[in-house]
């Protein structure tokens, strides 16, 4: 058994995120030395059926003189030489206590004006090119039948709606650049009453506790007939979306969610289960799939699978281990 975390250069990292790269999922880490952050950013791919194994508690940490506070993700700066961001290590190596920032780096953040540049919010020239790319308005449905409507640009799409988590979404507009796009987001959520976004702890829960597939289909058709009729009434009386942009594009799942989709499948009568916080005590598991910032796993009978909800340690720091879990009673969805 080898542990797929032991390819990092470190045996003490903090965990950034869980990153669709080419439609498969990549876990985003970065080594600690001495204690501090390194300012470098490793990509671990996962591969099906990897194990691996972690402790995020707090004594194992303190054992290292290492805090168990969130550390700041840095920000956000438009690349100079290509169309798109980076990631800027926080220059304090902050720990912070809500959000996933720092107050300095969230000043510095160049993505965050994106959100208001159809509101006049200011982008620095780099920024400005990334807000010129072709963008694209979904509807995403959830396996609770909740839905939200949200916007993916050319450099993300379908990479956006894989981190997601979702259940099924359609692409519904086509718009010239991102503030067009984002004027039909406010629209959306206007008109039809879509919200623009789901926090992962609800994302989580719906995964647990799903709805039936048909029930989901549709809740999903009805979020995105609303949304496209908004479009339409927009077309015909307004001047900032013409009828040719409004379309009917199904995003398809990554082969890599195959696990996860088959829990919510018309037929299927078993949900994934859910997995305790990985903060509390070593936890090593199996890897069947992921969807999302959620990890299908199991601990050596893959029959059984749980969902595993990496969300909730972003930016936390841990310690390689070997242990694996033993196979926990199988729980309800947690509230």
């Amino acid at each position: 058994m080898q542990n797929l975390l032991s390819q990092a250069q470190s045996d003490t990292l903090i965990f950034r995120d869980l990153k669709w790269i080419d439609r498969s999922p990549t876990m985003v880490v970065e080594p600690l030395i001495d204690g501090t952050p390194s300012g470098e950013l490793e990509r671990i791919s996962i591969t099906p059926d990897a194990f691996i194994g972690v402790d995020f508690s707090s004594a194992a940490l303190a054992s290292r003189g290492i805090s168990d506070q969130r550390f700041c993700a840095g920000y956000a700066r438009a690349s100079e030489e290509h169309t798109g961001f980076y990631t800027v290590a926080c220059p304090h190596s902050a720990t912070i206590t809500q959000g996933k920032q720092c107050p300095q780096c969230l000043a510095l953040d160049e993505f965050s004006a994106m959100h208001g540049i159809h509101r006049g919010a200011r982008l620095t020239s780099a920024a400005e090119d990334y807000a010129e790319l072709e963008h694209w308005l979904y509807i995403a449905t959830f396996p609770d039948g909740t839905s939200k409507v949200g916007t993916a640009s050319a450099h993300s799409k379908p990479r956006r709606l894989d981190e997601q988590a979702v259940a099924c979404a359609t692409y519904v507009a086509h718009a010239n650049d991102g503030r067009q796009v984002r004027i039909w987001e406010d629209l959306v959520t206007r008109e039809a009453g879509l919200v623009q976004a789901k926090q992962a702890r609800a994302k989580y829960k719906a995964w647990t506790s799903p709805l039936p597939a048909s029930e989901i289909k549709e809740a999903h058709e009805k979020a995105v007939a609303l949304a496209t009729w908004s479009l339409q009434e927009a077309a015909l009386f307004e001047d900032y979306i013409e009828e040719d942009q409004i379309i009917a594009e199904k995003w398809q799942p990554s082969p890599a969610m195959k696990s996860a989709y088959s829990s919510i499948a018309e037929g299927n009568d078993g949900s994934l289960h859910t997995f305790e916080p990985l903060l509390n005590s070593p936890r090593g598991f199996y890897i069947n799939g992921a969807t999302g910032k959620f990890l299908v796993a199991h601990f050596g009978n893959s029959e059984a699978v749980f969902l595993v909800n990496l969300a909730e340690v972003a930016n936390r720091a841990f310690i390689v281990t070997d242990t694996v879990t033993e196979e926990p009673t199988t729980q309800g969805a947690l509230f």
